[in-house]
């Protein structure tokens, strides 16, 4: 069972991963002439790696990707790269998000849009992407050149199934939709990208194929079960955006949103789509509860928390290929996720 607890030893693995991952970012990052208003602070606050951040900022991904270098007998060090490539593509897609969807709050402050405006905040977006390449070129320092170049062929596979998952979420506001439907959204929007970052650790590690897959089928899994504690989260704590209910304002169709669609009667669902579809500044904070009762009447709170359990449960079969250390740690690491609470 889940216990959402990570071991001493991943906690301390993961405070020392993440220290060394946030000083790669600042060199990196880090102007290289004339500091620019607007830009080079800009890029520090949406990183999180300004004096006044949150700390909200989870590093997952990358620290995986660390992680996973390390247990099968590579150098972490020699992941960073792609760690800090995933981090920065994390951010930019944020960033983008926040401006699509109107998020006025991002890690309990201020969106970058909201910050900053919104015409920075696309370029401040599209800036994190070109660092994106120089993370990857950083490998050739200690890296086969071959190697690098799978870093840069693992990114652009996965660019290419997240922004195909972002336009398939937008493409579904504004109607009903399946669970199966959703389902394919989150695996390409967020599956692929979390999946990505454990293969560049075992690419790292000179790691067999077999490895390399179950890595993949493990984080494909994984993604999903994250998304869907997010969507839970955000009707409980918010997700760090000031209130609750911050997806049904955007209109998301969430696991919750799929569930009722296919559940609730044509009242409940008519309402719940007129909710959904409102403008965010003229939905309410009784809209908010009215969706959330309609979510909790048919059971799609319930069914996601089953849902997590199953995807929890197949995420963990996915392990079984790997070195017992790994396997150990990243099973410790799924029971945390799917147990987390914010």
């Amino acid at each position: 069972m889940k216990n959402g607890l990570l071991t001493p030893e991943l906690e301390t693995f993961f405070a020392r991963a993440t220290q060394d991952l946030e000083n790669f970012l600042r060199q990196l990052i880090a102007p290289p002439d004339d500091f620019i208003p607007n830009l080079d602070d800009a890029l520090e606050y949406a990183l999180e790696l300004d004096d006044g951040a949150t700390g909200h900022s989870k590093r997952l991904r990358p620290v995986l990707c660390l992680l996973v270098a390390k247990q099968l007998g590579g150098k972490a060090e020699h992941a960073m790269p792609f760690a800090a490539a995933i981090e920065l593509m994390h951010n930019f897609c944020l960033v983008h998000d926040d401006l699509e969807d109107g998020d006025e709050y991002r890690r309990g402050r201020p969106s970058v849009w909201k910050r900053f405006g919104t015409a920075h905040a696309i370029n401040i977006g599209d800036y994190l992407f070109t660092k994106i390449f120089s993370a990857l070129l950083s490998g050739l320092d200690n890296l086969p050149e071959a190697t690098v170049l799978r870093f840069f062929a693992l990114m652009a596979a996965t660019l290419d199934h997240t922004h195909r998952g972002q336009a398939m979420d937008i493409n579904m506001r504004g109607h009903r939709i399946t669970i199966d439907q959703y389902l394919k959204v989150v695996r390409e929007k967020t599956g692929h990208y979390l999946a990505a970052p454990l293969i560049a650790g075992a690419l790292v590690a000179n790691a067999s194929q077999e490895i390399e897959e179950a890595l993949n089928a493990y984080g494909l899994f994984l993604g999903p079960l994250f998304q869907i504690r997010d969507d839970l989260i955000d009707l409980t704590q918010g997700k760090g955006r000031k209130e609750i209910g911050s997806d049904i304002r955007e209109g998301k169709r969430s696991f919750m949103v799929a569930y009722a669609c296919e559940h609730v009667e044509k009242t409940d669902l008519d309402e719940l789509l007129r909710i959904l579809d409102l403008p965010r500044e003229k939905t309410t904070a009784a809209d908010i509860e009215k969706a959330i009762s309609i979510f909790d009447k048919c059971g799609a709170l319930r069914r996601a928390e089953q849902i997590c359990e199953e995807l929890r449960a197949e995420a963990l079969k996915r392990l079984e290929p790997l070195p017992p250390p790994l396997r150990s740690s990243l099973t410790t690491v799924t029971n945390y996720l799917a147990g987390r609470t914010k």
